[in-house]
This record gives C-alpha cells, sequence and structure tokens, in this order.
C-alpha cells in the first residue's frame, strides 16, 4: 500500500543534509517526493512509497549519521494524489 507523509525538522547545515543524507536515504528505500530548505535550518519534506519504504525512511531519519541530527521532527499523513514521477527531487 502507497503512504504518503509530510515531515518538517530543523537540522544544521540544513542544505547539505538535503543534499546528501536526505537524497541518499530517499534512493535507498526508493522513495518518491520533494524535499527543500523552506528555512535557514528547516527543512520540508513530501515523501510518497511503499509503506514499509517510507517507515524505514523514517526510522533513517531518527537515528541519522554520525555528523547529522535531526532534531524537531514533525510527520503528517498527506494526500498521494501528486505525482512526484517516481523520483526524489530537491527544491532550491
Amino acid at each position: 500500500m502507497k503512504k504518503c507523509v509530510k515531515l518538517l525538522f530543523e537540522t544544521e547545515d540544513a542544505q547539505k543534509v538535503l543534499e546528501s543524507f536526505i537524497a541518499q536515504q530517499a534512493a535507498l528505500y526508493k522513495i518518491e517526493g520533494i524535499g527543500q530548505q523552506t528555512h535557514k535550518n528547516l527543512i520540508q519534506l513530501f515523501v510518497c512509497g511503499q509503506e514499509e519504504q517510507v517507515d524505514n525512511f523514517i526510522d533513517a531519519l531518527y537515528v541519522g549519521e554520525s555528523s547529522i541530527y535531526l532534531k524537531n521532527i514533525k510527520i503528517e499523513t498527506c494526500s498521494t494524489d501528486r505525482s512526484y514521477r517516481g523520483v526524489f527531487r530537491i527544491v532550491e
């Protein structure tokens, strides 16, 4: 079953985190959607994929990496009527 969620979180060096860690995790879990830095340290993601893949992607965000720490993660279920064309894009 397909699942779509909106995620908001804070991190230092948000654009670098978005272009490296988030993009890598999206590719690893075959997630489609968009990611964008909305403020200095705030990232907003819309992600869709198979339910298990989306859940694993979210788990990876909570775990992070040694040099990456995401805080104040907020997750909302969102509509699945939007087409991301099977890829994850970073919007500037």
